[in-house]
This record gives structure tokens, C-alpha cells and sequence, in this order.
């Protein structure tokens, strides 16, 4: 995983963040998916695939996963949200999100299974048979470890994508196929990509954010262009320490942060930064001329008004 793949699932981690960009997805912005309904869900995908005679355990590990209460009509309804996040096109994403999915449906069914298997031991409506497990199930729903009106909680899976280019790869399972004969589509089941890509947004969209992640999506889209000037244009000074991390690691910008009341100045960053560069020439420039370390010390406190601490760590690494 690379470097904006890690940094952004922390980000994305957070659940304001987390719920910001599936509103966006979901409801085009409208803010339905409160972050306090949203409650972390254990990433492994760890099941034995439904219906594996060979009872061969399939292992996968998801980016992200949260489980959504929903109220709705005073009834809750759960809803299961997944992130994959990439820092480049997977031309094979649609096969990739289908099968997390499938994974996941398959272990709802198995705990379902269990669960029968407890509530029938705890009523007295669980035998065994020289050592085989039999529940009172009808033949059909024993057949399949469902009772008729079991439903299983919907999972829907976002792709987050950080890249620099547009989303080039199939948005689909049908794009993916080889089909001469159409007459096969009717018995053919797609399965669709949903993908949030700051790259193929069109400038209106930023705005159906409702976060800080929406200017982060921005600078994302234009990361090519001048990421000072962007900065400075967007108006945000300050943001919150965990989009000024997310940032720095996914433009590398290599801003000098400073966490203050009320977030990182974005701007006061980027001049620490600048300044940082120039105290670093001057001190190359320096010790090329012969200067010892005292006279650079000296000199760079004055010529910079910067502290001796300051220079003695741009100092270390050269001493080291």
C-alpha cells in the first residue's frame, strides 16, 4: 500500500470524513448518514464461502468498513459501508469490490446459521445424532441455513480514488466481459463501481461536501497545478490537523506544520517550509565555503532571526 493509501485511510477513518463522503455518494450531498450512527466493523473478511463443500476459508482484508443505523419511519434499518481506497487505476476493481461484497453476504448467512444453531440448544430444539448436529428446520430452509423471511443487511462499497489522472479503468463488471453474442446480457449479473474521484469531478461537485473533505478533494483534482497558489486562492488558512497530515502526504507538499487553536495554518506552513529550504541553502552554501559549524550557527541565527535549537537540527544530519 503506498504512501496516500495509508495516510488516506486514516483520514477516511474518521467517521465525519467517512460519512461526508458517503453522503455524497449516496445522496448527493444531502446529509443523511449522521457520523455518530456509524460504528466500526472488523476489516477482515474471514469466511468460508457460502455454499464450499470443501470448507476452504477465504481471507480478504477491506480499507475501510462501518455499519450505518439508519432510522427510518422510526424503524432502524442497517446498511453496511465499505472503503477501498486507491492511489492509482485497478483495471480489475469491479471483480475485486464484488467479491468483498459476496464475502461479506456469505458470512451474514453463516452467523445467521449460528444463531439458529444457539437460540434451537437454548429452546430444547437441538439434537445429536452419533455426533451430527440437527435443527428443527424445514427441508428447504435446511437445505440453505435460512429461515424463508431471513433478509441479510445491504452492503454497499465505495472506491476512493486518489489519483492524479482521471478514472480510466471498467466502472463495471459488464465492461469487463467479452460478450459477442448481447443476447447473453439478460442472463449475464453486472456489478457496478462506485466511485468517488476527485479527478472526475466537475468544479460544482466540491461543494455537495460538507467537511473539510471537500477542499481536500479539491486540491486533489488540481494537484498538478501550483499547490501554494491553490491553497492561498481556496481562502482556508487553517484546517484540521488530520487534512493538513492527509495533504502533505498525498501532494508532498513537505509543509512545516504547526498545530495551533482552531487547526493548522496552511498558509504559515508553507512559509515555515519556504524558510526551512532557505536556512538549508545557507547552510549548504556555507560549509562550502569552509565555514565551521559555530560561525554557521552564528550567522544563520542572524541572518534568519531563527532560534540556535532551529539550526542545530538542520546541523545534525550533515554532523551525523
Amino acid at each position: 500500500m503506498g504512501v496516500i493509501d495509508t495516510e488516506g485511510k486514516q483520514y477516511l477513518s474518521n467517521p465525519v470524513f467517512f460519512a461526508d463522503a458517503f453522503n455524497y455518494l449516496l445522496y448527493d450531498g444531502e446529509q443523511i448518514i449522521k457520523p455518530e450512527k456509524l460504528k466500526e466493523l472488523d476489516t477482515t473478511e474471514l469466511t468460508v464461502p457460502y455454499g464450499n463443500n470443501a470448507r476452504v476459508p477465504v481471507q480478504k482484508y477491506r480499507d475501510l468498513l462501518k455499519l450505518w443505523n439508519a432510522m427510518m419511519d422510526e424503524n432502524a434499518i442497517y446498511v453496511i459501508l465499505g472503503a477501498e481506497l486507491q492511489d492509482k487505476v485497478h483495471y480489475g476493481m469491479p471483480v475485486k469490490d464484488g467479491l468483498y461484497d459476496m464475502l461479506g453476504y456469505s458470512k451474514q448467512i453463516a452467523e445467521i446459521k449460528r444463531s439458529y444453531r444457539k437460540d434451537a440448544a437454548e429452546e430444547g430444539e437441538i439434537t445429536v445424532d452419533d455426533g451430527v448436529v440437527k435443527i428443527k428446520l424445514t427441508s428447504e430452509e435446511f437445505l440453505s441455513g435460512l429461515r424463508k423471511d431471513d433478509k441479510l443487511i445491504p452492503i454497499i462499497t465505495a472506491v476512493v480514488y486518489f489519483g492524479e489522472e482521471p478514472w480510466d479503468g471498467p466502472r463495471s463488471l459488464f465492461e469487463m466481459l467479452d460478450v459477442r453474442d448481447e443476447r447473453l446480457y439478460r442472463f449475464l449479473s453486472d456489478y457496478k463501481l462506485n466511485l468517488i474521484s476527485p479527478a472526475d469531478m466537475g468544479e460544482d461537485e466540491f461543494v455537495k461536501f460538507h467537511t473539510e473533505l471537500g477542499f481536500a478533494m479539491k486540491l486533489l483534482k488540481h494537484q498538478s497545478e501550483d499547490a501554494d497558489e491553490m491553497i492561498v486562492r481556496e481562502g482556508h488558512r487553517k484546517v484540521s490537523s488530520e487534512t493538513a497530515y492527509f495533504l502533505n502526504a498525498a501532494m508532498k507538499l513537505n509543509l512545516e506544520y504547526e498545530v495551533e487553536p482552531g487547526g493548522v495554518d496552511m498558509c504559515k506552513a508553507m512559509e515555515k517550509r519556504d524558510q526551512r529550504k532557505e536556512v538549508t541553502g545557507a547552510i549548504m552554501g556555507m560549509r562550502e565555503l569552509g565555514a565551521d559549524d559555530d560561525r554557521i550557527i552564528a550567522t544563520v541565527m542572524k541572518m534568519f532571526d531563527v532560534t540556535k535549537e532551529y539550526v542545530l537540527a538542520l546541523l545534525a544530519p550533515k554532523q551525523a
